[in-house]
């Protein structure tokens, strides 16, 4: 097979590089960082309300009858589920605030 030279691109015009500076009008938070609040504030919200359940699941745990016939046989491991199920999308915010 023969090399296959490539032909130089035409001059067109030039594109400014994407830096802060060049960011469109329409996302005025994105240059000053106004917007970065929100993740905080949601990310620890989500690993208190996930360390509360996880702590009153095993709380309700102690409460549970032995042959596990009352009420808090089914509340405990559905506390200790959803405690546990919120560390997921905890980390993702927290995950998603610090890139």
């Amino acid at each position: 097979m023969s090399k296959k030279r490539r032909q130089p691109a035409a001059a067109g015009p030039k594109k400014a590089p994407a830096g802060l500076e060049n960011r469109p009008a329409a996302f005025p938070g994105a240059v000053t960082g106004e917007n970065t609040g929100g993740n905080v504030l949601k990310s620890r919200l989500l690993w208190l309300l996930a360390l509360v359940l996880i702590v009153s699941g095993f709380a309700a745990l102690k409460k549970v009858d032995p042959w596990g016939q009352n009420g808090w046989a089914t509340a405990a491991p559905a506390l200790l589920l959803c405690g546990y199920l919120l560390v997921i999308p905890a980390i993702v915010f927290s995950l998603r605030r610090s890139t």
